[in-house]
């Protein structure tokens, strides 16, 4: 909860913005508290790439526990994805 200084200093805020963009206020209005989530669609499969030739790197470094745990890590990002 907001004590009323806070309370007053947030509603000052909102009154700068509206005066400023009042389509912004709008949507504040409207009760759109969140903005969208921004959907990042080449991250993750850049992710799982990096990994794999991590992955690949480590068994060429004969490092095949730590390659078992990237690929694990993998696989969980893979699972995440679909």
């Amino acid at each position: 909860m907001l004590d009323r200084d806070e309370h007053a200093t947030l509603r000052r805020i909102e009154w700068q913005i509206a005066a400023s963009d009042p389509e912004f206020a709008t949507v504040l209005r409207d009760g759109q508290r969140r903005l969208p989530k921004a959907r990042s669609r080449t991250r993750r499969p850049v992710l799982i790439i990096l990994l794999v030739l991590l992955t690949v790197g480590l068994l060429v470094l004969r490092l095949p526990g730590s390659a078992v745990d990237v690929a694990v890590l993998t696989a969980g990002v893979w699972g995440v994805r679909r």
